[in-house]
Protein backbone atom coordinates (compact mmCIF):
# COMPACT_ATOMS: atom_id res chain seq x y z
CA UNK A 1 0.00 0.00 0.00
CA UNK A 2 1.43 3.50 -0.77
CA UNK A 3 1.03 6.36 1.38
CA UNK A 4 0.79 9.44 1.64
CA UNK A 5 1.70 12.28 4.84
CA UNK A 6 -0.73 14.98 4.52
CA UNK A 7 0.50 17.75 6.43
CA UNK A 8 0.55 21.49 7.07
CA UNK A 9 -0.10 23.75 9.51
CA UNK A 10 -2.90 25.28 11.57
CA UNK A 11 -5.08 27.53 8.99
CA UNK A 12 -3.20 25.91 5.72
CA UNK A 13 -6.24 24.21 4.63
CA UNK A 14 -4.97 20.75 5.03
CA UNK A 15 -8.37 19.61 5.93
CA UNK A 16 -9.62 21.23 2.70
CA UNK A 17 -6.97 18.55 0.66
CA UNK A 18 -8.17 15.78 2.99
CA UNK A 19 -11.61 16.20 2.35
CA UNK A 20 -10.48 16.15 -1.66
CA UNK A 21 -8.77 12.96 -1.37
CA UNK A 22 -11.53 11.15 0.47
CA UNK A 23 -13.92 12.60 -2.41
CA UNK A 24 -12.05 10.64 -4.71
CA UNK A 25 -12.27 7.72 -2.78
CA UNK A 26 -8.45 7.38 -1.03
CA UNK A 27 -9.11 6.29 2.66
CA UNK A 28 -7.70 9.42 5.08
CA UNK A 29 -6.38 8.41 8.63
CA UNK A 30 -6.83 11.26 10.88
CA UNK A 31 -4.42 11.96 13.64
CA UNK A 32 -6.28 14.22 15.34
CA UNK A 33 -9.30 12.23 15.73
CA UNK A 34 -7.25 9.06 16.66
CA UNK A 35 -5.87 11.50 19.68
CA UNK A 36 -9.15 12.62 20.53
CA UNK A 37 -10.54 8.84 20.48
CA UNK A 38 -7.68 7.99 22.91
CA UNK A 39 -8.26 10.92 25.16
CA UNK A 40 -12.21 9.87 25.14
CA UNK A 41 -12.00 6.20 25.51
CA UNK A 42 -8.49 4.79 26.18
CA UNK A 43 -8.53 3.72 29.29
CA UNK A 44 -4.69 3.24 29.54
CA UNK A 45 -4.25 6.43 27.79
CA UNK A 46 -6.67 8.11 30.16
CA UNK A 47 -4.79 7.26 33.80
CA UNK A 48 -1.37 7.36 32.46
CA UNK A 49 -1.97 11.63 31.08
CA UNK A 50 -3.33 11.86 34.57
CA UNK A 51 -0.88 9.96 36.79
CA UNK A 52 1.58 12.48 34.42
CA UNK A 53 -0.57 15.99 34.56
CA UNK A 54 -3.12 15.42 37.35
CA UNK A 55 -6.29 15.05 38.01
CA UNK A 56 -7.34 18.74 36.93
CA UNK A 57 -7.42 17.83 33.39
CA UNK A 58 -10.13 15.49 33.55
CA UNK A 59 -13.73 16.88 33.06
CA UNK A 60 -16.83 15.94 34.63
CA UNK A 61 -17.32 12.74 32.42
CA UNK A 62 -13.67 11.15 33.46
CA UNK A 63 -12.73 12.11 30.21
CA UNK A 64 -9.22 14.53 29.23
CA UNK A 65 -11.06 18.01 28.90
CA UNK A 66 -8.79 18.95 25.49
CA UNK A 67 -9.48 22.51 25.93
CA UNK A 68 -7.90 22.61 29.41
CA UNK A 69 -5.20 20.56 28.31
CA UNK A 70 -4.72 22.64 25.26
CA UNK A 71 -4.56 25.58 26.76
CA UNK A 72 -2.20 24.60 29.33
CA UNK A 73 0.08 22.52 26.81
CA UNK A 74 0.59 25.44 24.18
CA UNK A 75 2.07 27.75 26.95
CA UNK A 76 4.28 25.02 28.20
CA UNK A 77 6.78 23.42 26.22
CA UNK A 78 8.13 20.87 28.53
CA UNK A 79 4.20 20.15 29.39
CA UNK A 80 3.84 19.72 25.65
CA UNK A 81 7.16 17.44 24.92
CA UNK A 82 5.70 15.24 27.77
CA UNK A 83 2.08 14.64 26.32
CA UNK A 84 3.48 14.04 22.97
CA UNK A 85 6.02 11.29 24.40
CA UNK A 86 2.57 9.89 25.64
CA UNK A 87 0.36 9.99 22.92
CA UNK A 88 2.21 9.66 19.80
CA UNK A 89 3.35 6.18 19.72
CA UNK A 90 0.16 5.06 21.07
CA UNK A 91 -1.32 7.09 18.10
CA UNK A 92 0.84 5.57 15.41
CA UNK A 93 0.36 2.00 16.82
CA UNK A 94 -3.50 2.82 16.45
CA UNK A 95 -2.98 4.27 12.83
CA UNK A 96 -1.14 1.13 11.38
CA UNK A 97 -3.89 -1.18 12.43
CA UNK A 98 -6.14 0.73 10.81
CA UNK A 99 -3.85 0.77 7.62
CA UNK A 100 -3.17 -3.18 8.26
CA UNK A 101 -7.41 -2.82 7.75
CA UNK A 102 -7.60 -1.05 4.86
CA UNK A 103 -4.65 -3.51 3.23
CA UNK A 104 -6.71 -6.78 3.44
CA UNK A 105 -9.88 -4.80 1.53
CA UNK A 106 -7.64 -4.17 -0.73
CA UNK A 107 -7.21 -0.18 -0.53
CA UNK A 108 -3.92 0.72 -2.93
CA UNK A 109 -3.29 3.90 -1.51
CA UNK A 110 -4.19 5.28 1.64
CA UNK A 111 -3.54 9.12 3.64
CA UNK A 112 -1.95 9.77 6.98
CA UNK A 113 -3.19 13.03 7.88
CA UNK A 114 -1.17 14.36 10.35
CA UNK A 115 -0.57 17.92 11.56
CA UNK A 116 2.51 17.23 13.32
CA UNK A 117 4.60 15.11 10.52
CA UNK A 118 7.79 16.42 10.83
CA UNK A 119 7.48 16.88 14.59
CA UNK A 120 6.74 13.63 15.64
CA UNK A 121 8.69 11.70 13.34
CA UNK A 122 5.93 10.10 11.74
CA UNK A 123 7.58 10.96 7.59
CA UNK A 124 9.50 7.64 8.53
CA UNK A 125 5.60 5.86 8.27
CA UNK A 126 4.81 7.32 4.99
CA UNK A 127 6.22 6.94 1.38
CA UNK A 128 5.57 10.19 0.12
CA UNK A 129 5.28 13.93 2.57
CA UNK A 130 2.53 16.39 0.36
CA UNK A 131 2.39 19.88 2.78
CA UNK A 132 -0.56 22.26 2.01
CA UNK A 133 1.28 25.56 2.43
CA UNK A 134 -0.07 29.08 2.87
CA UNK A 135 2.46 32.66 3.52
CA UNK A 136 2.26 33.28 7.19
CA UNK A 137 0.54 36.28 7.12
CA UNK A 138 -2.37 34.68 5.58
CA UNK A 139 -1.98 31.82 8.12
CA UNK A 140 -2.35 34.14 11.07
CA UNK A 141 -5.35 35.95 9.18
CA UNK A 142 -7.17 32.85 8.32
CA UNK A 143 -7.00 31.49 12.13
CA UNK A 144 -8.14 34.41 13.72
CA UNK A 145 -11.19 34.53 11.10
CA UNK A 146 -12.15 30.60 11.86
CA UNK A 147 -11.30 30.32 15.80
CA UNK A 148 -12.16 32.29 18.67
CA UNK A 149 -7.97 33.51 19.59
CA UNK A 150 -6.45 36.24 20.48
CA UNK A 151 -3.53 37.56 18.18
CA UNK A 152 -1.04 36.24 20.91
CA UNK A 153 -2.84 32.74 21.21
CA UNK A 154 -2.78 32.33 17.31
CA UNK A 155 0.75 33.23 17.56
CA UNK A 156 1.31 30.03 20.35
CA UNK A 157 0.19 27.55 18.38
CA UNK A 158 1.36 28.26 15.04
CA UNK A 159 5.18 28.46 17.13
CA UNK A 160 3.99 24.92 18.62
CA UNK A 161 4.39 23.83 15.27
CA UNK A 162 7.37 24.03 12.76
CA UNK A 163 7.15 26.62 10.29
CA UNK A 164 5.34 25.94 7.03
CA UNK A 165 8.59 27.26 5.07
CA UNK A 166 10.58 24.62 6.84
CA UNK A 167 7.89 21.87 6.28
CA UNK A 168 7.96 22.65 2.13
CA UNK A 169 11.60 22.20 2.11
CA UNK A 170 11.05 19.06 3.66
CA UNK A 171 7.92 17.85 1.24
CA UNK A 172 8.14 15.99 -1.79
CA UNK A 173 4.71 17.42 -2.89
CA UNK A 174 3.73 20.55 -1.96
CA UNK A 175 0.58 22.40 -2.40
CA UNK A 176 0.05 25.77 -2.02
CA UNK A 177 -3.21 26.88 -0.79
CA UNK A 178 -3.12 30.49 -1.03
CA UNK A 179 -5.14 30.82 -3.61
CA UNK A 180 -8.85 30.15 -3.91
CA UNK A 181 -10.50 26.33 -3.19
CA UNK A 182 -10.84 25.52 -7.14
CA UNK A 183 -7.44 26.56 -8.18
CA UNK A 184 -6.04 23.98 -4.77
CA UNK A 185 -8.47 21.36 -6.41
CA UNK A 186 -6.89 21.77 -9.87
CA UNK A 187 -3.25 21.24 -8.77
CA UNK A 188 -4.33 18.48 -6.61
CA UNK A 189 -6.04 16.70 -9.69
CA UNK A 190 -2.65 17.56 -12.25
CA UNK A 191 -0.66 16.16 -9.31
CA UNK A 192 -2.59 12.98 -8.87
CA UNK A 193 -3.49 12.44 -12.81
CA UNK A 194 0.41 12.81 -13.46
CA UNK A 195 1.85 10.66 -10.87
CA UNK A 196 -0.69 8.31 -10.01
CA UNK A 197 -2.75 8.08 -13.09
CA UNK A 198 -5.37 9.18 -11.74
CA UNK A 199 -7.65 10.96 -14.33
CA UNK A 200 -11.83 12.32 -13.08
Amino acid sequence: MFTIGLTGGIGSGKSTVAQWFKEHGVPVLDADKTVHRLLQTDSSTISTLVHEFGPEILGENGEINRTKLGSWIFCNEDARKRLERIVHPRVVESMKDEQAALRNTGAKFCVWDVPLLFEAGFEKFVNEVWVVWVPRDLQILRVLARDKLSPAEVEARIAAQASLDEKRKQADVVIDNSGSESETERQLEKIWEKSYGYNR
